[in-house]
């Protein structure tokens, strides 16, 4: 995260306002927080489902983002949680595993998917 404040200061980007947890502006991000956060409460088991899909949608963000820019010092803070989101990914799908539950993915295509899992 200071690599994150350090670009945003460096750019003077706007932090989006603290409002209260879970709740945003933004009405997609809204509707994606609301759909996860129900589905995740149902049991552990769902809470992994879910934590999996929302890397999924992270690794997409981000693979995005780095496409979109040139500059450096971004694309190595966007690098490393790309990374991170990936390495969660592994990790949840692995838990998943452990209790004898295949997950499969819900936003990345197949192939894409596979690829990440089989890295780690």
């Amino acid at each position: 995260m200071d690599q994150a404040k350090a670009i945003i200061d460096k750019y003077g980007l706007a932090i989006p306002g603290k409002d209260e947890p879970g709740v945003f502006q933004n009405q997609t991000l809204q509707k994606i927080h609301d759909e996860l956060l129900t589905e995740g409460l149902r049991s552990d088991q769902d809470a992994l489902m879910v934590a999996a899909a929302f890397e999924e949608i992270s690794i997409m963000d981000l693979e995005k983002e780095l496409a979109a820019t040139a500059t450096e010092d971004i694309r190595v803070v966007y690098q490393g949680l790309l990374a991170g989101s990936r390495k969660h990914l592994r990790s949840y799908v692995a838990d998943l595993q452990g209790r004898g539950i295949q997950y499969a993915p819900k936003y990345l295509d197949k192939a894409r998917f596979e690829d990440i899992v089989k890295a780690g």
